[in-house]
């Protein structure tokens, strides 16, 4: 009965946090002047109706092709079907077959996962014209749900990263990532970049499928098993304080003030986070948040993701948007050149449903519950470590490390951007070093906010560091980003 009533008493408090961060985040559409805002003739013929036109076309347009990328398509055993964008289409086919007598020789594979509220797309800055796109086979993916990738009817974290697994696998296979094509011995190395959620996905991998990548690099985004530790210490620590003033309230008068403070992080993350109690809340009031007056609450956070920028433009806008929302109706009835298209379950779906689709991540326990991994899953994962063993710059080296629970057993790269005004350095970073391998490095950057792919000072220190990861790791990644980006600094290094 006791246990019974504490659970209906955490559910309330859930609720009620989660109207109060609704509030807020209608409050900042408001403020931020997106809410009643009217748009301007330009607006409207970038944006059209309600969705940015020219930009979903840019974007989700199947028989075009972005900047010298192609759409691309992976069915897997279950039938479920990813889309994604890569530099490379001889080697993947838009259909996933390869031509051996076409196939280039083997280069590196650097899969890029976004977080929420977004797509491939949030990478569109990143994936520009530079020397890394000859170095490396790019690959961006939309996570299951978002973008142009299939629905779940719910996403479990074993739904979620099961389905990850087999996608990164297959484009190993693709790529000839362990079976080059040029008949050398040894491998190319694999990179996996995540942002978010998918940063906090890419940990769980780091964690529990270390054969799937040389390295794991992390920009922004919390190792879930670190944050509850940080907060379980920081409220012990806080709480002994408190009744330790309690006890004697003059004589130890100090440790009051003492004690807010150091529940103070606490308080900050929750309330920076207090859109993942928002998003739990009942379908309907999830719905009207995410679509109000034109989508103002998600344009309202499009802007603060952008950082610090002289000048926000409507193209800017538009392709935040475009992000979010993925293929409307014209681009859902475009082909790739190879025939592939979005599946008929995406391409029927309602205006917006994309977006309510993502609003799940926190709801279904996608980022916390455990991964049942399936016995396809092990052994995949055993035939990789398996062909690793002779020659190969392996990961998983360390598998049988000691470390705390989620420790991460792939070499790792950690980017933070120390204006990130979603999560807190303190609880996020704190202890880090204990979570981490051998060769592996925390950079942070001062002057960049919760997304340093979108920023234009931070996006060239990160993909400085995601080709230093390419090129076999030479030299010091610290002086790679410090080249880019002044005032760069590696807090950790193992």
């Amino acid at each position: 009965m006791k246990a019974s009533l504490i659970k209906v008493a955490i559910s309330l408090l859930s609720a009620a946090y989660g109207l109060f961060g609704m509030g807020v985040l209608l409050l900042k559409s408001v403020t931020g002047g997106f809410f009643f805002r009217r748009h301007s003739k330009q607006e409207i013929q970038e944006v059209g109706a309600g969705f940015p036109v020219t930009a979903l076309d840019r974007f989700w347009n199947l028989s075009k092709t972005w900047a010298g990328y192609s759409h691309g398509f992976v069915s897997l055993r279950d039938g479920f079907k990813f889309h994604y964008v890569t530099n490379d289409p001889v080697n993947h086919g838009d259909d996933g077959n390869t031509d051996a007598g076409e196939a280039k020789k083997a280069k590196p594979l650097v899969v890029l996962i976004h977080g929420f509220p977004d797509s491939w797309v949030i990478w569109r800055h990143l994936l520009q014209p530079h020397p890394l796109r000859d170095k490396a086979t790019l690959v961006a993916v939309d996570l299951p749900g978002y973008g142009g990738s299939d629905r779940l009817s719910f996403y479990s974290a074993t739904q979620v990263l099961e389905l990850l697994t087999e996608f990164i696998i297959v484009m190993r296979e693709r790529c000839h990532i362990d079976r080059p094509v040029d008949g050398t011995t040894t491998p190319e190395r694999v990179i996996i970049v995540g942002h978010d959620v998918g940063c906090v996905l890419a940990t769980r991998l780091a964690a529990e499928a270390s054969e799937l990548a040389d390295r794991f690099i992390l920009v922004n985004g919390p190792l879930i098993p670190l944050v509850e530790s940080n907060v379980r210490r920081l409220l012990s620590s806080s709480l002994k304080m408190f009744r330790l003033f309690l006890n004697a309230p003059w004589q130890h008068r100090s440790m009051l003030r003492k004690a807010i403070c150091t529940v103070k992080p606490v308080l900050e993350q929750c309330l920076r986070a207090g859109f993942i109690f928002t998003y739990q809340l009942p379908r309907p009031l999830v719905y009207y948040l995410c679509t109000a007056n034109n989508l103002a609450v998600l344009r309202s956070s499009h802007r603060a993701e952008h950082g610090e920028v002289v000048q926000y433009t409507i193209c800017d806008a538009a392709e935040a948007l475009a992000a979010t929302v993925g293929p409307a109706a014209e681009q859902r009835a475009t082909w790739t050149k190879s025939g592939e298209r979005y599946s008929e379950p995406t391409a029927r779906e309602r205006p917006y449903e994309g977006i309510m689709q993502m609003t799940r991540y926190f709801s279904d326990g996608t980022v916390r519950d455990p991964w049942q991994k399936s016995a396809e899953t092990v052994a995949a994962l055993h035939s990789l470590r398996r062909g690793n063993e002779l020659g190969r710059r392996s990961s998983s080296a360390a598998v049988f490390d000691d470390g705390p629970p989620g420790a991460l057993r792939a070499r790792s790269t950690i980017v933070w951007g120390l204006k990130d005004r979603t999560f807190h350095r303190q609880i996020c970073l704190d202890g880090i070093r204990d979570y981490l391998v051998s060769n592996s490095q925390v950079i942070l950057l001062p002057r960049s906010g919760h997304s340093p792919q979108i920023e234009s000072e931070s996006r060239i220190a990160l993909r400085k560091v995601i080709e230093w990861a390419v090129m076999g790791e030479k030299g010091d990644v610290g002086d790679a980003a410090q080249k880019a980006y002044s005032g760069a600094v590696v807090s950790v290094r193992t």
